[in-house]
């Protein structure tokens, strides 16, 4: 019997494990939006101790939900890769409907739930406006839960001056919005997006950790593209 429950286990209690720990919880919200930052300011952000923080991270870094790098004396986290930050909007999501969604909203900033960072695309309501758009007007194809660019995407990133070069498929995934209850894109081509709107101040960071405000040159984007800007 022993035998037979050690081979249907997948071994993700070990990233539950790594996960199940307030101060862990800051951590990696803390880098949700895709940055990178050093232990010392993650630690200010879990409010707790440099020694804390330093086992807290390893434990992370072991289950290969960070990923650390060196640039000279100092140390850097981030998230590990996308598919990590999408487990993380997910359990997000999760823990939204346990814990009463309609109180949760009414205590979430507004700008967080307008538009805001998901690692590195965009998500809240600007975010599925993005999404829809780009489906709609078939600039990616989405088949099951990825996708890729079409050839008119490939005509409207020249025309915007993109810079999304794939190196493979799929180019995109839907990733859940907890707070809009529907899904956005997630992946190398809305990364883009977002890259391209932040370069061309199209959206602006808020005070409130993650939050995007847009921009005049951004809702000109938004109508060039046939998006509706909700707010």
């Amino acid at each position: 019997m022993a035998r037979i429950q050690r081979s249907v286990q997948s071994g993700f209690s070990r990233i539950t494990e790594a996960l199940g720990d307030p101060a862990r919880e800051a951590i990696v919200s803390a880098l949700a939006d895709g940055k990178a930052m050093p232990a010392g300011e993650l630690a200010c952000a879990a409010g707790i101790s440099p020694q804390s923080a330093s086992a807290h991270l390893q434990k992370l870094v072991d289950a290969r939900i960070l990923s650390v790098w060196s640039q000279g004396r100092f140390r850097y986290y981030r998230i590990a890769d996308e598919n990590v930050a999408s487990l993380i909007e997910s359990l997000v999501d999760l823990a939204v409907k346990a814990e009463h969604l309609d109180r949760k909203r009414a205590r979430l900033p507004e700008p967080l739930r307008q538009s805001r960072r998901c690692y590195g695309h965009l998500a809240g309501q600007l975010g599925v406006s993005l999404s829809n758009a780009l489906i709609r007007r078939r600039l990616v194809a989405v088949s099951g839960r990825t996708g890729h660019v079409t050839e008119p995407g490939f005509a409207w990133c020249r025309s915007e001056a993109i810079e999304f070069k794939p190196v493979r498929e799929p180019h995109l995934r839907l990733c859940n919005d907890w707070t809009e209850r529907v899904p956005h894109l997630a992946g190398p081509f809305p990364n883009a997006i977002l890259a391209r709107l932040v370069e061309t101040r199209c959206v602006a960071p808020l005070q409130v950790p993650r939050a995007l405000r847009l921009t005049q040159k951004g809702r000109a984007f938004f109508a060039r593209l046939g998006a509706e800007v909700p707010f």
